[in-house]
């Protein structure tokens, strides 16, 4: 503003307070100390200092001046005017509000509500996405992922018959670097079918299989890629034993500095707000998580791992995020194993629903979208045992 800004006396009744005013920086109230001072100031000695208003007559800066003159019974009261207006680009001077009142003491609330109000929809989505793709990389090539080969004793080194089925893996390992970490488990399951490598290159009847031995076989030969430096340690982990780390910090200035870079971050709009029905994905191995998460994240669509089949507390989550959706439908995609159980999870989910949750057959649709019959012609998939007989739901399975 600037300091030779004319001064105009303006009738107090044709000042009208900034809407969003009182959203960022809060009622005003003579129980504020620093209100009922200011009123006090003004009985005595008139207002001394100018209102800061728009052309068309909102206040940019004096609200509570504007409050106490009211209570003091002023008529008129000292005002400059700036150009931009109100009602022709509210954009431009909500802008000005927050920087006339830059040097205003505030509470932390005020300076959350500020921050909002400064936000670019638009740019906010693009550094999202840059900030996730750079947490993304992070995951993936972070500091101190490697152990000095130099250093490692006690476990034998492997073996240049051995190296063909660690290039073997490590192609499996590259080729799904967008899901990393990986668990062997998953790394296990595409390394077999009809190109299944050796497990020793010089020894014909040693092809991977999905049996014990070779899954030994395998979780030691990754471990010494680790430990020798051949594999990134990222892009493994085991999520079936989960660590606990306490969310302590050193000292204040480090538990600041943590605050402040995630402040008003993580921020992803729903996606399925705008869909017709209410979608969730139900899976039956961990094995699939971490491929199922990042698509299940893209499109916000819940995932749930059961392990099995879904117990009743899964379900009845689901129930509910189903009717707090407020959609017509609940379609439920089901990744399992195509195998009674597998094949069972499915229609057990549907029947739940119908029987205990009042989600009637109009109202959900169960979708195996993996493993199917059409996915095991497709893709060559090996076998991995015969259906159990004991069973409850072998027979209708084997008809299918």
């Amino acid at each position: 503003m600037n300091a030779a800004a004319k001064v105009v006396h303006v009738r107090l009744s044709a000042i009208r307070p900034c809407p969003e005013n009182n959203d960022v920086y809060g009622g005003l109230s003579l129980s504020d100390p620093d209100v009922a001072d200011l009123l006090a100031s003004i009985r005595a000695n008139g207002l001394l200092e100018p209102l800061r208003i728009s052309a068309d007559d909102y206040i940019v800066s004096g609200h509570r001046r504007r409050f106490c003159a009211c209570l003091a019974g002023l008529e008129t009261v000292p005002a400059i005017r700036d150009p931009i207006s109100y009602a022709n680009d509210r954009e431009a001077f909500l802008r000005l509000l927050i920087e006339a009142n830059s040097q205003r003491k505030k509470t932390p609330g005020m300076l959350l509500r500020e921050a909002v109000m400064k936000i670019d929809p638009e740019q906010a989505v693009d550094e999202l996405r840059q900030e996730q793709q750079s947490a993304a990389d992070e995951r993936r090539f972070g500091d101190s992922e490697w152990v000095d080969a130099k250093n490692v004793r006690g476990r034998r080194k492997i073996s240049p018959a051995s190296m063909p089925f660690l290039e073997a893996a490590l192609r499996v390992i590259e080729e799904h670097e967008e899901f990393w970490p990986l668990s062997v488990r998953q790394i296990h399951y595409r390394l077999l079918g009809p190109d299944a490598p050796l497990k020793h290159a010089a020894k014909p009847d040693s092809t991977y299989s999905n049996d014990a031995k070779s899954y030994r076989t395998l979780c030691d030969l990754l471990a010494r890629g680790r430990v020798e430096g051949r594999i990134p340690w990222q892009a493994i982990d085991d999520e079936t034993r989960p660590e606990m780390l306490s969310d302590h910090f050193w000292n204040t200035r480090q538990f600041f500095e943590s605050e402040i870079s995630n402040f008003l971050r993580g921020y992803t709009r729903n996606r399925q707000q705008s869909q017709p029905n209410h979608i969730e994905i139900i899976a039956e191995k961990l094995t699939a998580k971490t491929i199922l998460e990042s698509v299940a994240a893209r499109y916000s669509v819940p995932l749930t791992i059961n392990r099995g089949m879904s117990g009743p507390t899964v379900k009845k989550k689901v129930a509910d995020r189903f009717w707090r959706s407020g959609k017509e439908r609940l379609i439920l995609l089901v990744v399992s194993d195509l195998d009674p159980a597998g094949d069972a999870i499915a229609q057990d989910i549907r029947d739940a629903f119908e029987r205990d949750f009042g989600v009637d057959e109009d109202h959900i649709e169960t979708r195996k979208v993996a493993l199917t019959i059409d996915q095991v012609d497709d893709l060559a998939l090996d076998p991995s045992m015969e259906a159990k007989e004991s069973s409850p739901t072998y027979s209708a399975f084997v008809d299918r």
